[in-house]
């Protein structure tokens, strides 16, 4: 076996007569187990025709057939070829689970889809034990709705069964925001087209999150994936048994501590189906006494925070006091928590504009009390924010020298090179009187246009990264002051690059004007690259700069507390 020739392996077994149903070794395992141990195809396909349909039955020492381990890792072809010769094989528990259930439990994709068809589906009823509940979680996780979906259809308590694992379908998929549109990650032209829109609609009225509200009612059917599409209707299937719960069956199934779960990682569909289908819902609470409104500030989930504004009454959302530490709920605003959303945005000085807005946001809805409330430490909100950004706040200043400092020395060099080159025209000039030769070609015009712009921008962009060495660099100043002329550094700097690569390629026509048109074409459709690159790689950050820094970021509602 150890060397793929199967004819020489089928002659030792002609000689040993019923040799390939004998255990061979001392874990009890036959040549069937050992070949899909070994993931050869073609040895398990023959030896199962040489197997009668009970010798596929044999188990080894941890009481597993072959079919087991091929569940684990072998491929849909060795499980096709011992399911037809047995049929029951489906069936046998092993290791205490179904075939199917081990196959979704490795994520062994192909194997699921196949065995789950070919598994009685009576089998996974919740009133048989935990083969059903065990293979609905696994399949989540493993992002195969379309089986939970039908899974779910046919028995729909499931959804609040418990596994093998001590978890069921509603605590899992609470963890699980990538399942649905919201929580998808996107291409950077995606994203880019997101920032446009939010930017272009950010003088509006607020309706930005009551229309994400209305996507989620309408399932997100035009624009989303099949996967997507399937994990709302399992969603739905399970809101609905959330729904039939009550305040005993919601505890004893996690479904209070899956909403706080779900607020944690954003998974705003969740949140916004569970909370909707069970007025109990609004009773969610850690054993600390905070509900989902304190975990959303206290993970900077703005969708869900925005969420829960219109589900109840704001100012008991504000009524929390901490027992031990005497925090209140713009306390929580000011905590920094290095597991929030913080993490995804690109620069440390911009984690700090974040963080800044986020504070002020809650702030705007907190009743005015709050504000000048000490915490058991006798500080105020405003000043534990400060406590707890102090470290950030000195990495952003580091982070904005050190930017600026390397953008500078990029800019001091086109605008050398471009200065150099005014001085230095193509063409050459006129012994009678210095005049340029071609000054009345309109492509040695164009030359002067781009060699000003890039030198005029390339200047203003190193005044601009002057201005941020030279800067204070207190908690405000990252709001908009420092954002400001960063966007605005960058922009120049950008500038001036394209328009010395135009001023380039400008050169290269006028130089070769009467022949070999082909070198300036090619260089012109090779100065296309770097700004290509510029369009796709940063792009999208500079326009999700100037967002963050002019546009509206959260959709809050006024202080009526």
């Amino acid at each position: 076996m150890e060397r793929d020739d199967w004819k020489s392996f089928k002659y030792q077994l002609d000689l040993n007569s019923g040799a390939e149903a004998k255990k061979v070794n001392e874990e009890g395992e036959t040549f069937l187990h050992l070949a899909v141990a070994s993931g050869k195809e073609q040895f398990v396909i023959e030896l199962v025709k040489c197997m009668s349909s009970e010798d596929l039955r044999l188990e080894n020492t941890d009481k597993c057939t072959a079919l087991y381990l091929a569940a684990i890792s072998g491929t849909k072809e060795m499980a096709e070829i011992m399911v037809e010769k047995n049929m029951d094989l489906v069936q046998v528990r092993n290791a205490h689970e179904l075939p199917v259930v081990t196959a979704a439990r490795h994520e062994n994709t192909d194997m699921v889809h196949y065995l789950y068809w070919k598994t009685p589906q009576e089998l996974l009823h919740p009133d048989k034990g935990k083969d059903g509940a065990t293979l609905l979680t696994k399949l989540i996780i493993s992002d195969l709705f379309d089986i939970a979906l039908d899974l779910l259809e046919k028995y729909p308590t499931l959804a609040k069964s418990e596994d093998y694992d001590g978890r069921n379908a509603i605590t899992v998929l609470a963890r699980k925001p990538s399942a649905f549109p919201s929580g998808r990650l996107h291409g950077h032209w995606h994203h880019c087209k997101s920032i446009l829109g939010k930017i272009y609609y950010a003088g509006k009225q607020r309706e930005g999150f009551a229309k994400l509200r209305n996507e989620i009612k309408g399932g997100f059917k035009t624009q989303e994936k099949r996967s997507e599409v399937h994990a709302l209707q399992v969603l739905k299937i399970i809101s609905t048994q959330v729904s039939k719960m009550d305040d005993k069956q919601l505890k004893d199934a996690g479904v209070y501590e899956a909403v706080l779960e779900a607020t944690k990682f954003g998974n705003v569909e969740f949140v916004y189906k569970v909370m909707n289908c069970n007025p109990h819902m609004v009773n969610c609470k850690d054993a600390t006494g905070k509900g989902p409104f304190l975990y959303a500030i206290m993970y900077r989930q703005e969708k869900i925070f925005s969420l829960l504004q219109d589900m109840r009454e704001r100012k008991s959302w504000f009524s929390y006091i901490g027992k031990e530490d005497g925090n209140n709920a713009l306390h929580q605003a000011a905590i920094y928590n290095r597991f929030s959303q913080i993490d995804r945005i690109s620069g440390v000085a911009f984690q700090i504009q974040c963080e800044l807005q986020w504070f002020e946001e809650v702030e705007k809805l907190a009743p005015p009390i709050l504000k000048d409330q000490h915490n058991s430490r006798g500080m105020t909100p405003r000043e534990l924010f400060a406590k707890e950004h102090a470290a950030l706040v000195e990495k952003g200043e580091k982070w904005m020298k050190e930017t600026a400092t390397g953008c500078m020395v990029v800019a001091a060099l086109i605008a050398t090179v471009v200065f150099a080159a005014a001085f230095a025209l193509p063409g050459g000039n006129k012994e009678e009187n210095g005049d340029p030769k071609l000054l009345d070609k309109k492509m040695f015009m164009f030359f002067i246009i781009m060699d000003a712009l890039s030198l005029f921008s390339s200047c203003s962009s190193m005044l601009m990264f002057l201005s941020i060495l030279t800067s204070r660099y207190a908690e405000q100043d990252f709001l908009v002051s420092l954002p400001t002329k960063l966007i605005l550094g960058l922009s120049s700097l950008f500038f001036s690059i394209g328009t010395m690569m135009a001023a380039f390629c400008a050169t290269l026509f006028i130089a070769v004007r009467h022949k070999n048109y082909w070198v300036p074409i090619t260089s012109t459709i090779l100065a296309l690259v770097p700004i290509t690159l510029f369009v796709v790689l940063q792009c999208p950050l500079l326009l999700e700069m100037f967002y963050k820094t002019y546009g509206r970021r959260f959709y809050v509602k006024k202080n009526n507390c």
